[in-house]
């Protein structure tokens, strides 16, 4: 068949049948091919219908990502569903984070959605949360990339005080020479993030001057250009934004390092 045609939500007797079909189907090119958009279209009305009963609902999810390999029909639906997976991601499901970041790697250009339940639910993936682990690697990058581009997203970053909960992640951990590529991937996003958010002014002259000892640390670290160069750029926010900030980064002998970070890139 060359579609999925079902009348939604599938009877409880369809639901394992539907999905077990769709799981052997997404091991082969050919009908990853030929169901490609119908798959997409229907994949949320499907997760819908499966939703309780979290077995299934896994083996959806792994189907989900055999057929986003080689998809040029889910860019279509790339917000739709990755809203849906941050969702999920709150609520815990373990096979939502390796789902949205392969949508997020075919779909560049999804972004979060500018709605407060949806950065409730990754403060739940981030909050408190010691180990730099993939779950955390990937809510990071959709919080970097999302801000980076919407002045709302940035609102409800501090609303949530997300932003003070990254600030925790550079003040725990560093690059190093141990660091995995995870690690530092977070690292350097959680900086990135942190210096879209001190585009605002009132951000930065509210935030305590140990903002700059911190940024400052990873900055002139030997390890980890990307974090470097996004610490820099967060410290040179603060210190446009706040003459506390600048007294501070001139206290360190900061803006040498400045200096050296932007014309040594």
């Amino acid at each position: 068949s060359s579609g999925i045609n079902a009348e939604w939500p599938l009877r409880p007797g369809e639901q394992k049948t539907w999905v077990a079909g769709l799981s052997g189907l997404s091991m082969t090119t050919g009908a990853r091919r030929i169901l490609d958009h119908n798959f997409w279209q229907n994949f949320l009305p499907l997760l819908d219908s499966v939703s309780c009963h979290a077995s299934v609902v896994n083996d959806l999810l792994a189907a989900a990502q055999n057929f986003a390999l080689d998809s040029t029909a889910l860019t279509e639906h790339g917000t739709a569903i990755s809203s849906r997976l941050v969702e999920m991601c709150g609520a815990e499901c373990r096979s939502a984070p390796l789902l949205l970041n392969r949508v997020l790697e075919k779909c560049p250009n999804t972004l979060l959605a500018e709605d407060k339940g949806q950065f409730a639910a990754l403060l739940k993936v981030i909050k408190g949360r010691k180990t730099l682990d993939e779950d955390l690697s990937i809510a990071v990058k959709l919080l970097t990339r999302t801000t980076a581009v919407s002045e709302q997203a940035r609102k409800w970053v501090l609303k949530y005080d997300i932003l003070g909960c990254l600030i925790d992640l550079l003040e725990i951990h560093e690059v190093t020479d141990s660091s995995t590529k995870t690690a530092t991937a977070i690292l350097s996003n959680a900086a990135l993030c942190c210096a879209h958010c001190f585009q605002d002014v009132s951000v930065c002259k509210k935030r305590p001057v140990s903002d700059v000892d911190m940024l400052m640390r990873h900055a002139k670290a030997d390890k980890g250009a990307a974090i470097q160069q996004n610490a820099a750029i967060a410290l040179a926010r603060l210190a446009t934004n706040s003459p506390v900030m600048l007294e501070r980064l001139r206290e360190l002998r900061g803006l040498e390092i400045l200096h050296s970070r932007f014309t040594n890139p």
